[in-house]
């Protein structure tokens, strides 16, 4: 089950327009495309687990646990800078649980995705109670700003969720969680999340 969940939003809103003449483009041609109006940039000393640190204490929170509850990290990033250590690792040792297994995937867009499927593989065989996941992107430090093919695209936040057993099978409980508030966060109800 998703037990909860917490986002983190970097605090620089940045519009269209502030980067349509880098790219040779228009805030309609951006819109048209993509849907996308504005982005969220980090600061330059805001790091990728800064971030997620924000966005897993929410989770943590929201779930009704403490960091002690945590058993396993698993952080998809393809941002963070560092080969070793692991940014899980580095995250682990913030939340004050350095005995947590943690470990980093990286496989871009869909890196949060295999990390639903190891953590719920790690709940079902007993090898964790509750795996705290998180997907957590800077990729402002990366991402060429004169490049119109990807320049406007991209943006750094990070999301959180805290997967363990269900307290009932079925669909709803298994999948969503079994209370409305985390419900509303997975489906993004405007009124919940944290802006």
């Amino acid at each position: 089950s998703i037990l909860s969940v917490g986002i983190y939003r970097a605090t620089n809103l940045v519009p269209n327009s502030a980067i349509v003449e880098k790219i040779d483009s228009t805030d309609e041609w951006i819109q048209q495309r993509t849907g996308i109006i504005t982005r969220h940039i980090a600061d330059e000393n805001e790091s990728v687990i800064d971030m997620a640190e924000k966005a897993c204490r929410i989770a943590i929170k929201r779930a009704g646990l403490t960091p002690q509850d945590i058993d396993a990290v698993v952080l998809s990033t393809i941002s963070y800078p560092y080969q070793a250590p692991s940014a899980a690792t580095e995250l682990i040792a913030r939340l004050g649980r350095p005995h947590a297994a943690a470990f980093d995937i990286s496989a871009a867009c869909a890196g949060f995705t295999y990390g639903v499927g190891i953590a719920n593989d790690m709940v079902k065989s007993g090898t964790a109670r509750n795996v705290l996941l998180i997907g957590a992107e800077k990729l402002s430090d990366f991402t060429d700003p004169f490049d119109r093919a990807t320049a406007f695209i991209f943006a750094d936040g990070a999301g959180a969720a805290v997967i363990g057993r269900a307290a009932e099978q079925g669909i709803g409980p298994t999948i969503w969680g079994s209370n409305a508030e985390t419900r509303d966060a997975i489906m993004f109800e405007p009124s919940y999340l944290d802006f």
